[in-house]
């Protein structure tokens, strides 16, 4: 719960090697499972959209003309990303797919296989800020990680080729508008202060901005701690590193998604409130697991 104001921890405190990163992956799979066969009210909502397969390249971790063969078979394909099945060329087509988004170091890209150190080779692929937010797929094909250099561009690491995808605009939903607010949040400082809300201000409500401004305005007590004091995007006073969107509940103008934070033993859901402003879905509350919400937080 909100009990202590954190800042991001380093890359280099967060995963000291690559042997811890690769043991978590096992439990990171229980938990996308588990989340979407979910005893606990959450249904997780799988991204039904479309990536298209750009330019590939030979992987840093291969031998020199790897990306040739399956070049012209790949490049300009679309991979569909559906509800339980992937449409797409082999080996990307396959089916009881789940998804999640993990927060990805250096260390931990293409599953471990970037040459030391793991962050030099990551920028010689274009990667410019790190961690990054991998959208992982688990399906009886096997798994795949898309780690997204932005909301819409990836990098996919598959038979010694890294291949460039690009997201095809969809539809605005409740559920991508989530996603997009969560992947500014969790590869940036996660802190609560009036410098991290601006960054999220295009993604919030103006009603939820006006609030939150209005927050930080009131004199604070040196002696007592803030309402708010630890991280209420996710409800916890320890950074989570994975979530899950679940589905979106549309009513007219607004809408309900539940996140599911954190790993398996100690996942939290958090209910995110939406409003259709502008055409465009944008967070307008919170609701915690004990009935709070953040606008009540807000409050004097």
């Amino acid at each position: 719960m909100l009990a202590s104001t954190m800042t991001r921890r380093g890359t280099c405190n967060r995963w000291t090697s690559v042997g811890r990163q690769r043991a978590r992956w096992a439990a990171v799979l229980t938990i996308a499972s588990t989340a979407a066969t979910g005893a606990t009210a959450f249904e997780a909502g799988q991204p039904i959209e479309q990536w298209q397969i750009g330019q590939g390249q030979t992987a840093p971790w291969a031998g020199a003309g790897t990306a040739q063969p399956r070049g012209a078979v790949l490049t300009g394909q679309v991979v569909h990303l559906g509800t339980t099945r992937v449409t797409a060329p082999h080996p990307l087509g396959c089916a009881a797919a789940h998804y999640e988004y993990v927060v990805t170091p250096a260390e931990g890209l293409f599953q471990g296989r970037l040459p030391a150190p793991a962050e030099r080779s990551a920028r010689a692929l274009g990667v410019r800020a790190l961690p990054l937010l991998t959208l992982r797929l688990n399906c009886d094909g096997g798994v795949f990680d898309f780690h997204l250099l932005a909301t819409d561009k990836a990098l996919l690491g598959l038979d010694g080729v890294v291949w460039r995808l690009q997201r095809r605009v969809a539809r605005p939903s409740p559920e991508a508008a989530v996603r997009d607010l969560l992947h500014l949040h969790f590869i940036s400082d996660m802190g609560f202060s009036r410098a991290t809300v601006a960054r999220k201000r295009s993604h919030l409500s103006p009603d939820l901005a006006r609030a939150i401004g209005a927050y930080f305005a009131r004199p604070q007590s040196a002696h007592a701690a803030p309402a708010i004091d630890g991280d209420p995007f996710t409800d916890t006073q320890e950074y989570p590193e994975r979530f899950v969107v679940g589905r979106a509940v549309i009513d007219g103008a607004s809408a309900q998604v539940a996140v599911s934070l954190g790993e398996a033993a100690s996942a939290r859901v958090v209910h995110v409130f939406l409003r259709n402003v502008g055409e465009r879905w944008r967070m307008d509350d919170l609701r915690y697991d004990d009935g709070r919400t953040l606008r009540q937080l807000l409050q004097p």
